[in-house]
């Protein structure tokens, strides 16, 4: 077996049994809503869930046709991801990595909208509940500084997406 299936066969699946670990954990010993601090002002254990995308983007819309929208891109994202897997050569490590990361993370979030319709979050980080005050287009604006709540699933994706990068940006040429 070559190097870049024995990191998606070892990577991907490490990736999800922690994220569902980590989310079991959450779900059974504590309640939605629950904001627990691990840091004070900056790391908080919570139990949020989200319907909708990555911040929470498209969780208004209605749920047979969001259902329909996660798992067409899920399997959308899917073939992409194994067409440009199965393209790379065994010089591409950090690719490889990446892909590897996205796989367990999509897989990961696919598994929690199967069991419950939604995406279980757990981690809140923060600037101690500070928001920035201003004024843009006469229109007074409220910018709390926290991330929206995220997971193991989403820290894998956003990882590989960084590596992605910079293999885009800085990663050798090929002549």
């Amino acid at each position: 077996m070559t190097f870049k299936y024995r990191v998606l066969f070892f990577l991907s699946p490490i990736v999800i049994i922690l994220d569902q670990l980590t989310k079991w954990f959450v779900n059974a010993r504590m309640p939605i809503g629950e904001r627990i601090p691990i840091l004070s002002g900056y790391f908080d254990l919570v139990h949020f869930r989200n319907t909708g995308a990555a911040f929470g983007l498209f969780s208004g819309m209605d749920e047979a046709y969001r259902s329909l929208f996660f798992y067409g891109v899920a399997v959308i994202a899917v073939v992409i991801l194994v067409a440009y897997f199965r393209s790379l050569d065994g010089e591409r490590k950090l690719e490889t990595i990446a892909i590897s990361l996205i796989v367990g993370g999509v897989v990961g979030n696919i598994i929690d909208r199967v069991r419950f319709g939604e995406v279980i979050d757990f981690l809140s980080l923060h600037i101690r509940h500070r928001v920035i005050h201003g004024r843009l287009f006469g229109q007074s604006i409220w910018i709390p500084l926290e991330w929206p709540a995220f997971n193991v699933a989403d820290s894998a994706i956003t990882i590989a997406m960084i590596l992605l990068l910079w293999t885009t940006f800085f990663g050798k040429k090929k002549t």
